[in-house]
């Protein structure tokens, strides 16, 4: 296990998974991402609102390569699958 994921996210979009409005975050198939996501185990992702003290994090159901539809109009990039509940919330 490789701990928990650390993702800081525009307010926007923090507050679409916070919300359950979305329920899946994207990441683009760079050598960045792809580094930082293969062969990688990750249980939770915490996401940051923004750079400020507020924080979510969520349990992982995946982390696979995805060539559906996608936030971010791409047509390959990561998908990390939430579960809808979130174990933690600070605000």
């Amino acid at each position: 296990m490789n701990g928990a994921l650390h993702l800081v996210l525009k307010h926007c979009w923090f507050d679409k998974i916070v919300s359950c409005e979305k329920t899946s975050e994207y990441r683009e198939c760079s050598e960045y991402w792809n580094k930082r996501l293969t062969n990688k185990h990750y249980d939770t992702v915490v996401f940051h609102k923004g750079y400020t003290n507020i924080i979510a994090a969520y349990k992982i159901i995946s982390i696979d390569i995805t060539t559906a539809k996608n936030d971010l109009n791409l047509p390959k990039c990561w998908e990390i699958k939430l579960e809808n509940k979130d174990v933690k919330n600070k605000h």
